[in-house]
């Protein structure tokens, strides 16, 4: 139903692993054509996470739906194909670190002297300029650097901890969607060129946003608070007989009388009347107690119980999921947000798919995923016009990897 806003668009896509194939990925939903140019041994995440057989699933969660084209860019003849594509692209997106690209050939001014209205997206961990920017770094770096894991613990002000996720990596994808977006409404209001930057270090800033503008103003410092929540005691994770849910029993301002209604229904209904526990910033000061007693109350009673409980009272309330009860969930299930994507040699494979909805037009509710090189010869037939002895000439002992595909 209806023409996605990027179905125009063709992206050359040069990153590898999480981030940048994530960043790429949210721009396929959105209608992008996405040439995924991978060198000779394949995109390194082929080789990353659950694999079967040849196929990884972190391949396929970050790289549905895109061609794959096989070319190795130290190759003279190999990197003029991908330069004469770049002249049938809209937008370029590179993370090999600062100055690589520029040292083989196919920057940002490279690419504009053949392509004079280029955009051009970098990835970086630290920028391109700056006295960090050659340093190495992976997503728990990018979390210690960035603020994001001194505010992170399993206990209240617990031991710095990361999260499992790969939040940085994630996040600076997500910004560097919608910086290319940016780009092509750009590239449309002045028919320029443009060069982007998007770092992990800066991306993963904006995750602490509140508390850093807290240390900005105040000089005062965030501190982890593991499950529970820095501003009130009866918001965390509370045992139930069956599981676990997280309550948010507080009362944001003396109308509400959330947190008296979640004692009496949990059968305590004196609690609230002792004046160590009778105001937010009482209870605050005896956190310990006021966790204990409520949990001594949920743990005898299910998580449906106090779920209802909760709805009855107005209380934003959520059943702590694993994977399992996560996928049968019913607003998962209503969202159809878990998708099929196929695999020519694994087969079938359940990811996540596209978090955008919209009424004018769909997104992807299945997808595929390219074998290394797969769609090589297409490209460069289709694209460029090659005939098959030139293809054979310019790809050499590769030729026979792509005609087994």
């Amino acid at each position: 139903m209806g023409i996605r806003p990027l179905s125009k668009i063709r992206v050359l896509d040069l990153t590898q692993e999480i981030c940048g194939p994530f960043c790429t990925q949210l721009l396929s939903d959105l209608g992008a054509e996405i040439i995924k140019i991978e060198p000779p041994e394949g995109d390194r995440s082929r080789r990353m996470g659950p694999g079967y057989g040849e196929t990884s699933l972190t391949y396929i969660h970050t790289n549905r739906g895109k061609k794959s084209v096989m070319l190795d860019l130290d190759n003279p003849a190999q990197r003029e194909v991908f330069l004469r594509l770049s002249e049938k692209a809209d937008l370029i997106v590179e993370d090999f670190g600062p100055g690589k690209a520029e040292s083989m050939g196919i920057g940002y001014e490279d690419i504009r002297k053949r392509k004079s209205d280029i955009l051009y997206l970098s990835i970086t961990s630290f920028g391109k300029t700056g006295p960090f920017k050659d340093y190495a770094a992976n997503d728990a770096i990018i979390q210690a650097m960035s603020g994001y894991m001194s505010l992170t613990s399993v206990n209240y002000q617990g031991t710095f901890t990361k999260i499992g996720p790969p939040l940085a990596d994630l996040m600076a994808g997500m910004y560097g969607a919608i910086a290319a977006v940016a780009g092509v409404i750009y590239r449309k209001k002045t028919g320029e060129s443009l060069q982007m930057d998007v770092s992990k270090l800066s991306a993963m800033m904006q995750v602490t946003a509140d508390g850093y503008a807290k240390y900005l103003t105040s000089g005062e410092k965030g501190f982890p608070t593991g499950n529970a929540h820095r501003m009130t005691a009866s918001f965390y994770p509370m045992p139930a007989r069956d599981g676990t849910i997280i309550c948010n029993a507080a009362n944001r301002n003396s109308s509400e009388h959330k947190f008296e209604d979640f004692c009496i229904g949990i059968g305590m209904p004196d609690f609230f009347k002792d004046e160590r526990y009778a105001t937010e910033e009482s209870r605050l000061a005896h956190r310990e107690e006021v966790v204990e007693a409520i949990n001594a109350h949920t743990s005898l009673m299910t998580v449906d119980e106090i779920n209802r409980l909760c709805q009855k009272c107005n209380i934003a309330a959520g059943v702590m999921n694993d994977m399992e009860q996560l996928a049968a969930d019913p607003q998962t299930v209503h969202d159809q947000v878990i998708i099929r994507v196929h695999d020519e040699k694994a087969g079938d494979f359940k990811v996540l798919g596209c978090p955008y909805k919209f009424d004018a037009f769909d997104t992807p509710s299945a997808d595929f995923s390219a074998q290394p090189g797969e769609h090589t010869k297409e490209v460069m037939t289709g694209l460029l016009g090659m005939a098959a002895e030139e293809i054979a000439a310019v790809l050499g002992e590769q030729e026979e990897r792509y005609g087994r595909n």
